[in-house]
């Protein structure tokens, strides 16, 4: 059942925001119907969705067994009736209610993409970033500031603007990968095949990138919430300019060479368990790539990682995520030949 905007515009904080965005969250927005008697979410467990009253009348229950009663006359009802997470209160369906129901993941996004436009913007309401801005963000990555000033010249040379509306799917999961894309303009956000948001995507922003490093499929949705720009690149420009130019790599003999007032370093295997259940190189540590990028958190950035080569395609995907992490890292060249001991 759709809602007008009239009516999210009654609640907080969707009074806030502008008509763009409120579209947005109209669309995202489900009006559920709930019976007398019913419990909506329970004090103490976690709720993914951010709900409001319609219509009807709803107890709040807490810990004491207070109740508060909230129906439409209520100042109260223009909050969600879940406002901390995870839940201070039970609430309990008094009498058939409808409730507006909005995924609180997406809500928290779009609140942060509308306050950083309005803080971005000068009293006329125009942005105060120029054209440039999306270079400036990224060539502050760690990625971009390891390549050479030539080329970077290059790739601003080669990239390609392309236009994007709202709601458009600018790279969809399981197609081959054609383009590297970096957000010159507008919002979009990436999602999983289950269509769970993953990241916010901004000015400056890129994506793309794992399925050219890997020659792989896309292992994620990128669509747009907000009208905008993207600056593409082909595959062979990406791998020449970009994914080429970072890789680095080191034999066993270099690493046992190595100084001591070099950092330390760590041999990572990126395989999965099963397949080093046969043979691995000594003293690695493994975190599968579908688990790295989770584990970038518990990386230390003192550390050079040495990710083993015995993977294929993964060891250098692996060698990306890192270097765009801001880790150095780099690839142990023939590590079968060093399962014995380096």
């Amino acid at each position: 059942m759709a809602i007008s905007l009239d009516v999210l515009a009654s609640f907080a904080p969707f009074n806030t925001l502008n008509h763009e965005y409120l579209v947005q969250v109209a669309e995202k927005a489900s009006l559920r119907e709930i019976a007398k008697g019913a419990i909506i979410f329970k004090r103490g467990r976690p709720f993914p969705e951010k709900v409001y009253l319609v219509s009807g009348t709803v107890d709040l229950i807490d810990s004491g067994f207070q109740v508060n009663t909230i129906n439409p006359a209520s100042e109260s009802r223009r909050s969600p009736l879940n406002i901390t997470q995870p839940t201070q209160v039970s609430a309990v369906a008094k009498s058939d209610v409808t409730l507006l129901s909005v995924d609180s993941d997406f809500l928290d996004l779009v609140l942060a993409w509308s306050e950083s436009s309005d803080e971005e913007a000068d009293t006329s309401g125009v942005s105060l970033h120029d054209d440039s801005d999306w270079m400036s963000s990224l060539l502050q990555s760690p990625l971009f500031s390891r390549l050479p000033p030539a080329n970077i010249r290059q790739l601003f040379i080669r990239f390609k603007a392309q236009k994007v509306q709202a709601d458009e799917v600018v790279i969809k999961q399981g197609e081959r990968g054609d383009f590297f894309y970096v957000l010159e303009s507008g919002s979009a956000m990436v999602m999983d095949p289950a269509g769970k948001i993953l990241a916010a995507l901004r000015p400056g922003h890129y994506f793309g990138e794992e399925a050219l490093v890997g020659d792989t499929t896309r292992n994620a949705t990128v669509k747009m919430i907000t009208p905008g720009k993207v600056m593409r690149l082909d595959k062979e420009d990406f791998r020449e300019l970009l994914q080429e130019p970072v890789l680095k790599f080191v034999s066993a003999e270099d690493l046992k060479a190595r100084g001591a007032d070099l950092p330390p370093y760590q041999i990572l295997d990126v395989r999965l368990p099963l397949e080093r259940r046969s043979q691995a190189v000594p003293n690695s540590r493994n975190i599968p790539l579908n688990q790295l990028r989770n584990n970038l958190k518990n990386l230390d950035d003192a550390v050079t990682y040495v990710i083993t080569d015995d993977s294929g395609r993964r060891c250098d995907v692996a060698s990306h995520l890192l270097t765009q992490a801001g880790f150095d890292s780099c690839i142990l060249r023939d590590s079968a030949q060093y399962y014995s001991g380096l």
